[in-house]
Protein backbone atom coordinates (compact mmCIF):
# COMPACT_ATOMS: atom_id res chain seq x y z
CA UNK A 1 0.00 0.00 0.00
CA UNK A 2 2.81 2.43 0.86
CA UNK A 3 4.43 1.90 -2.54
CA UNK A 4 1.20 2.66 -4.33
CA UNK A 5 0.69 5.83 -2.28
CA UNK A 6 4.28 6.91 -2.83
CA UNK A 7 3.85 6.40 -6.58
CA UNK A 8 0.65 8.44 -6.60
CA UNK A 9 2.35 11.19 -4.61
CA UNK A 10 5.29 11.19 -7.04
CA UNK A 11 2.90 11.42 -9.98
CA UNK A 12 1.01 14.31 -8.34
CA UNK A 13 4.28 16.16 -7.74
CA UNK A 14 5.31 15.46 -11.32
CA UNK A 15 2.06 16.92 -12.62
CA UNK A 16 2.61 20.03 -10.46
CA UNK A 17 6.11 20.42 -11.93
CA UNK A 18 4.70 20.14 -15.45
CA UNK A 19 2.15 22.85 -14.70
CA UNK A 20 4.89 25.15 -13.39
CA UNK A 21 6.85 25.03 -16.65
CA UNK A 22 4.66 27.11 -19.03
CA UNK A 23 4.60 30.26 -16.84
CA UNK A 24 8.39 30.14 -16.51
CA UNK A 25 8.86 29.58 -20.24
CA UNK A 26 6.59 32.58 -20.85
CA UNK A 27 8.56 34.70 -18.39
CA UNK A 28 11.79 33.83 -20.18
CA UNK A 29 10.26 34.52 -23.59
CA UNK A 30 9.02 37.92 -22.43
CA UNK A 31 12.19 38.90 -20.56
CA UNK A 32 13.91 41.93 -22.00
CA UNK A 33 17.41 40.73 -21.09
CA UNK A 34 19.36 37.91 -19.47
CA UNK A 35 19.04 39.38 -15.98
CA UNK A 36 15.25 39.50 -16.31
CA UNK A 37 15.16 35.90 -17.58
CA UNK A 38 17.44 34.51 -14.86
CA UNK A 39 14.88 33.93 -12.06
CA UNK A 40 12.48 31.97 -14.29
CA UNK A 41 15.37 30.06 -15.84
CA UNK A 42 16.58 29.10 -12.38
CA UNK A 43 13.13 27.79 -11.51
CA UNK A 44 13.10 25.76 -14.71
CA UNK A 45 16.55 24.33 -13.99
CA UNK A 46 15.36 23.24 -10.54
CA UNK A 47 12.18 21.74 -11.99
CA UNK A 48 14.05 19.79 -14.66
CA UNK A 49 16.42 18.44 -12.01
CA UNK A 50 13.39 17.07 -10.15
CA UNK A 51 11.92 15.73 -13.39
CA UNK A 52 15.18 13.91 -14.18
CA UNK A 53 15.16 12.33 -10.71
CA UNK A 54 11.54 11.24 -11.20
CA UNK A 55 12.39 9.48 -14.46
CA UNK A 56 15.55 7.91 -13.00
CA UNK A 57 13.31 6.15 -10.47
CA UNK A 58 11.25 4.83 -13.38
CA UNK A 59 14.35 3.73 -15.33
CA UNK A 60 13.35 5.81 -18.35
CA UNK A 61 16.75 6.83 -19.67
CA UNK A 62 15.37 8.78 -22.63
CA UNK A 63 13.23 10.93 -20.33
CA UNK A 64 16.19 11.50 -18.01
CA UNK A 65 18.21 12.74 -21.00
CA UNK A 66 15.37 15.03 -22.13
CA UNK A 67 15.11 16.54 -18.63
CA UNK A 68 18.86 16.95 -18.22
CA UNK A 69 19.23 18.61 -21.62
CA UNK A 70 16.38 20.99 -20.78
CA UNK A 71 17.95 21.67 -17.37
CA UNK A 72 21.30 22.51 -18.96
CA UNK A 73 19.64 24.90 -21.44
CA UNK A 74 17.78 26.58 -18.56
CA UNK A 75 21.06 26.94 -16.67
CA UNK A 76 22.61 28.55 -19.75
CA UNK A 77 19.77 31.07 -19.86
CA UNK A 78 20.13 31.69 -16.12
CA UNK A 79 23.84 32.43 -16.44
CA UNK A 80 23.46 34.47 -19.63
CA UNK A 81 25.46 31.98 -21.72
CA UNK A 82 24.52 31.62 -25.36
CA UNK A 83 21.44 32.79 -27.17
CA UNK A 84 18.31 32.95 -25.02
CA UNK A 85 15.98 32.09 -27.89
CA UNK A 86 18.08 29.11 -29.00
CA UNK A 87 18.23 27.75 -25.46
CA UNK A 88 14.50 28.27 -25.02
CA UNK A 89 13.87 26.41 -28.27
CA UNK A 90 16.08 23.57 -26.98
CA UNK A 91 14.00 23.39 -23.80
CA UNK A 92 10.76 23.27 -25.74
CA UNK A 93 12.11 20.59 -28.09
CA UNK A 94 13.00 18.40 -25.10
CA UNK A 95 9.53 18.90 -23.63
CA UNK A 96 7.89 17.95 -26.92
CA UNK A 97 10.01 14.83 -27.36
CA UNK A 98 9.34 13.67 -23.81
CA UNK A 99 5.61 14.30 -24.17
CA UNK A 100 5.53 12.22 -27.35
CA UNK A 101 7.29 9.34 -25.60
CA UNK A 102 5.78 9.48 -22.12
CA UNK A 103 2.40 11.19 -22.23
CA UNK A 104 -0.92 9.94 -23.48
CA UNK A 105 -4.45 11.29 -23.56
CA UNK A 106 -5.71 14.71 -24.50
CA UNK A 107 -5.65 18.18 -22.98
CA UNK A 108 -7.20 18.14 -19.54
CA UNK A 109 -6.88 14.36 -19.39
CA UNK A 110 -3.17 13.61 -19.88
CA UNK A 111 -1.64 10.54 -18.28
CA UNK A 112 1.96 9.54 -17.70
CA UNK A 113 2.93 6.39 -19.56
Amino acid sequence: MFTMQAGAQDDAEYQAWMKSIPPNVGAIRNATDAAAAAPAAGKLADTFTQVADYWKKKNAEDAVKFAETARDAAKAIQSGDGDKAANLAKIQAQCGACHMAHREGSAGNFKIK
